[in-house]
């Protein structure tokens, strides 16, 4: 026994770089990818690094990114800039900017009335003044000191808000949020779909104003696949617009070997194995892409003709045994890879789907039963939304048998609220 651990040992230790840059490469998505040979670049001179223009796929089909803000202008310059626009270079101008600098990322206000009297010796009035100065500004809803506040502010100024919107934000706000709605219908003498109205415009509204301003992650990715529909067929390709393109500086290569230093010419041959020990490994992780997503595109073709999307069930098992490789290859593989679509770009993992067992002859991906309770819940009485128990007597009659707690966790997973807050009041 100890003899095999010691083998064993000796035989991890024995991966050679080639293969350890090759696993590592392979892991990478496309953003890393370019970081790692940008730091190759560094330790080899003669490496020339050409990305292609390419516009970026938005994540999600038809989302709109408008409202990501231009980052080249915060939201306090943007601030400042309108104060310096619209207000005479006065006192409370001044009590303005120093408010601005008291906004935290969300476009809310940290420091209280009291606090601001205590840090500036200003006059109270005066700071109340500056700080309902600042709310007027754009974005709406910014330098509130609450949620309820803030949307406030956005309904205030909004004409096309419900008429009794702002009323209800500013005397029953948390009647409306723990949906106490007949309490507030009685209230104002009004229907329940009006209140319905009211909440579902409070949705829309913007919860955080300051978000758009700050400095945003990157909200775009590179697909590494592409795939279109031709007819009956799929076409897939890779995406070569996103893919780096290495290169070796030949022209500087010679000019250093005309020199004729022994050291410098071992010097450039050791770098141009270099560079074609990376060239192969990045043709190997193009490759390898390419079949694993060609494999799970054919595996889930449903998917890509149907209009609901369903997929099949499908495990990295199942992939590496039809396509012979490890199944760490085809979980290195899939990690952080994109596949385009007319209707979307989808991570490579989107499409493998966990079995559930019933029984040793029965199984059915989680996919396939969240699917169905989407269904249900699209075609429930919106005035008594089905409970959890509910839903699982429903997808029993359907052959899905679960449990409570499963039903629940894959509604949370599906990001919808519990029945409670599904009661919808529509005339």
């Amino acid at each position: 026994m100890g003899f095999n651990q010691q083998y064993d040992l000796s035989q991890k230790q024995q991966l050679s770089p080639l293969l350890l840059q090759r696993i590592q490469l392979l892991n990478f998505n496309q953003d890393e990818l370019i970081t790692f040979l940008n730091s190759k670049m560094l330790d080899n001179p003669f490496l020339e690094i050409k990305i292609p223009d390419s516009k970026l796929q938005s994540i999600g089909a038809g989302q709109d990114m408008s409202w990501i803000a231009d980052t080249k202008r915060s939201l306090r310059d943007y601030l400042i800039e309108q104060v310096l626009l619209t207000y005479r270079d006065t006192l409370i101008r001044e009590m303005m900017f120093w408010w601005i600098n008291q906004l935290d990322q969300r476009g809310y206000c940290l420091k209280t009335l009291d606090e601001a009297a205590n840090d500036t010796n200003a006059d109270k009035t005066l700071l109340l003044d500056a700080l309902v100065l600042l709310q007027q500004l754009e974005p709406a809803g910014i330098a509130a000191r609450s949620l309820q506040e803030c949307l406030m502010l956005q309904t205030e100024r909004d004409q096309t808000a419900p008429e009794t919107a702002y009323i209800i934000l500013e005397e029953s706000f948390n009647d409306l949020i723990d949906r106490k709605w007949k309490e507030i219908a009685k209230r104002y003498d009004i229907t329940l779909p009006e209140i319905q109205r009211v909440f579902d415009y409070i949705k829309k509204l913007n919860p955080s104003p300051g978000d758009d301003f700050s400095n945003p992650l990157d909200y775009a990715i590179r697909p590494d696949l592409i795939v279109q529909l031709s007819g009956k067929e799929l076409t897939i390709r890779e995406a070569k617009q996103n893919t780096p393109i290495l290169q070796f500086d030949q022209g500087y290569a010679s000019e250093l070997k005309e020199a004729g230093n022994k050291e410098v010419l071992n010097y450039v041959k050791d770098k141009q194995k270099e560079y074609k020990s990376l060239q192969e490994n990045l043709q190997q992780r193009q490759e390898t892409i390419l079949r694993v997503g060609t494999a799970i595109i054919q595996k889930q073709k449903a998917f890509f003709f149907g209009k609901s999307h369903a997929l099949v069930s499908l495990q990295l098992k199942e992939l590496a045994e039809e396509l012979d490789l490890h199944e760490s290859t085809i979980s290195r593989t899939i990690n952080g890879k994109y596949i385009q679509t007319d209707f979307g770009t989808y991570e490579f993992k989107y499409f493998l789907s966990r079995n559930h067992q019933i029984d040793d002859d029965t199984s059915f991906s989680t996919h396939s039963v969240q699917q169905h309770l989407l269904k249900l819940i699209e075609n429930e009485n919106k005035q008594k939304p089905l409970s959890d128990q509910k839903i699982v007597e429903l997808l029993k009659k359907e052959s899905f048998d679960l449990s409570r707690r499963t039903v629940t966790k894959y509604r949370k997973q599906l990001n919808i609220p519990a029945s409670s807050k599904r009661k919808r009041y529509d005339e």
